[in-house]
């Protein structure tokens, strides 16, 4: 009987557990209260290959009937585009940082952006446009090519006070930037959507018109779904903003292992309960006959069967239970040491399913007992 009780607290034990790791890995990836981060916006492009390699190639550039599809993707909640120039750029600064380069130039729909500053407006005949840089870009002139060339590294603030020429189609127009901004959600040079559309009519050449780059806002970015959709498409994207796919793959491996494990345990150790109560019903079968002659109900002898087992079958499910209860307090604290939080309602499944399992598990002892009985 102890050996059964054991075994069977073992295994609700791993079949709460399991369901629970995997409750709380979902909500700490994609839950309700998981803040807004860059990984849930991609920047997606086609692939490009030894086959559709060249200039201006228009099976590179996205089609309206794609931007829709990948708008209606799985998991998907919003697309957008990523206007580039179709002109020649350049920038210029004089004095000590004096530099000259060309340059490209991008814009997207205010919506997408992850910060808008004050200074974030352009109007036509304005001759000052704001910039919004990505962190990526200032990281590599700190860290690569003011090392290289002598320059002085820059932070954030001095960076921003140091304004610059944004020379348009080869210097038929010229305008004064400056830095007002910088992002870690899109690798890019970032102006106002206006000022490139303006620029674009009246210098753009029409035969590149359509993006090349596509800006999706998605619910969870490693779902099954909508990676498989990224592949079957052929988008390429910043797999490291894909790595919860792998991780959920193994997550899901590992949960489905132990969920089986604990259920064979579950099952062994049920049928060795069951098992234990027919004998124990065999050896006192002299005494159940004789309670039978004595005028005993069929009905009472079961009820008293039943109260005998029902305490030893509850107490290993409500065991296994507060363990799986108490690991869940445990599991909250250490993952609010990564500032990840996971609310304790996360494992209201994992009550129902203690609730339903001893449900079940006392239905099921009853009809034993009664097909016992029956065969006396």
């Amino acid at each position: 009987m102890y050996g059964s009780w054991f075994a069977l607290t073992i295994g609700m034990l791993l079949l709460f557990v399991s369901v629970l790791v995997w409750l709380n890995f979902k909500e700490t990836l994609s839950g309700k209260n998981k803040q807004d981060s860059m990984a849930e916006y991609l920047v997606i492009g086609k692939k490009i290959t030894d086959i559709n390699a060249g200039k201006n190639i228009p099976g590179n550039l996205f089609t309206d009937e794609e931007i829709a599809e990948a708008g209606k993707a799985e998991g998907v909640m919003e697309a957008g585009s990523l206007t580039s120039n179709r002109y020649p750029v350049s920038a210029s600064l004089g004095g000590s940082l004096g530099f000259y380069t060309e340059l490209f130039l991008e814009s997207v729909d205010d919506k997408f952006l992850d910060i808008i500053p004050e200074e974030w407006k352009w109007q036509p005949g304005q001759q000052y446009v704001p910039v919004i840089m990505s962190n990526d870009f200032l990281n590599l002139y700190n860290y690569g090519f003011a090392l290289s060339q002598g320059y002085p590294q820059l932070s954030q603030k001095s960076i921003r006070n140091i304004p610059f020429q944004i020379n348009i189609a080869g210097g038929r127009e010229q305008y004064r930037a400056q830095i007002v901004g910088f992002t870690d959600r899109i690798s890019s040079v970032l102006v106002p959507q206006n000022f490139m559309d303006a620029m674009n009519r009246q210098y753009g050449n029409q035969s590149t018109g359509r993006p090349s780059r596509l800006i999706l806002k998605v619910k969870d970015p490693s779902a099954a779904a909508f990676v498989k959709f990224l592949e079957t498409k052929g988008y390429t994207v910043n797999q490291e903003q894909l790595r919860w796919n792998k991780i959920r793959t193994a997550v899901q491996a590992i949960v489905a292992s132990v969920g089986i494990v604990a259920i064979i345990v579950v099952g062994m150790a049920v049928l060795s309960f069951l098992l234990f109560i027919e004998i124990t019903v065999q050896r006192a079968a002299g005494h159940i006959s004789l309670m039978l002659l004595l005028g005993y109900a069929p009905a009472t002898l079961r009820k008293i069967l039943f109260r005998f087992f029902v305490p030893w079958l509850s107490s290993a499910i409500l065991v296994a239970g507060v363990i799986c209860i108490l690991l869940h307090l445990l599991m909250i604290r250490w993952l609010a040491t990564m500032d990840l939080a996971v609310p304790f309602m996360t494992a209201y499944p994992v009550l129902i399913l203690i609730g339903a399992t001893l449900l079940f598990l006392c239905l099921l002892l009853g009809t034993s007992v009664r097909n016992i009985l029956n065969k006396m």
